[in-house]
């Protein structure tokens, strides 16, 4: 006859399968891995640090060291290692100094050339002259211009030259028309019964002669006509410092018709 299952085993069973499930065995286990990742992070702050750290305070102990001790030279016997003077190029003595400290201080200070002055007409020797530059009187070896000191300008100079032309408005130029032209009135423009202005752009010569025309605007039905008349005008010369000169000017030609 079989033996009768026990009843007790299979709870217990139950409870080793499900050991994970206990609440206080997984705190446990979380406090366990809180703990070694902090330790964990603490370690790696305190390697990065003393990385970054050690080599600074090295370098500024080193260079601390430098500036503050500083080195001097010394020879085999203990003295200083002073630098001797270099031997002269040529093998000989070296070339004697041009201003040297005087040996001793005089007891006196002499305010004139105790010498006798040289003549001014005595010939002084120039030396060497500027290559390429023609010799010259004003500086050694140099050129002095023909006229040193240049005269200032006389009041004949100075007069300013009256300019060669100069323009002028045209009411006050048109005051000085002496022979006017009357434009013909283009027969076209009259057959379409058209109005117009030309406005000309002339140069008046200084024998009050028309010099050179040109047109700034104006109907093409009336330009030929305003040009062919303005031409033959004739005005004043226009006297500047009793000179005459060319005048700058407008003229504006207008076409009516009489009603």
């Amino acid at each position: 006859m079989a033996p009768a299952p026990n009843t007790q085993a299979g709870p217990d069973f139950l409870r080793a399968c499900l050991i994970e499930s206990d609440p206080a065995r997984e705190k446990r286990a979380r406090r366990i891995k809180q703990r070694a990742l902090l330790v964990s992070i603490i370690l790696q702050i305190l390697i990065v640090a003393a990385l970054v750290l050690v080599p600074l305070l090295s370098k500024g102990e080193n260079i601390a060291a430098r500036v503050l001790t500083p080195t001097v030279p010394y020879s085999l016997n203990g003295s200083p290692n002073h630098p001797r003077n270099p031997p002269h190029p040529s093998g000989g003595h070296a070339a004697p100094c041009r201003f040297c400290a005087p040996p001793s201080i005089p007891p006196t200070i002499a305010f004139h050339d105790s010498g006798s002055a040289p003549d001014p007409g005595d010939a002084v020797d120039p030396g060497p002259g500027i290559p390429g530059v023609p010799p010259g009187a004003g500086v050694i070896g140099g050129w002095t211009p023909a006229n040193p000191r240049p005269e200032p300008p006389t009041s004949e100079t100075r007069t300013t030259q009256p300019p060669k032309r100069r323009s002028v408005s045209e009411p006050i130029q048109m005051a000085m028309l002496i022979h006017r032209v009357q434009p013909v009135y283009p027969p076209l423009a009259l057959q379409l019964h058209r109005e117009g202005r030309v406005e000309l752009h002339a140069i008046i010569a200084t024998d009050g002669n028309i010099q050179s025309l040109q047109v700034i605007s104006g109907e093409p039905l009336f330009i030929k006509s305003a040009l062919d008349a303005v031409g033959e005008w004739r005005y004043l010369p226009t006297i500047l410092n009793g000179q005459p000169i060319e005048v700058d000017t407008h003229i504006t030609v207008i076409y009516t018709l009489t009603h």
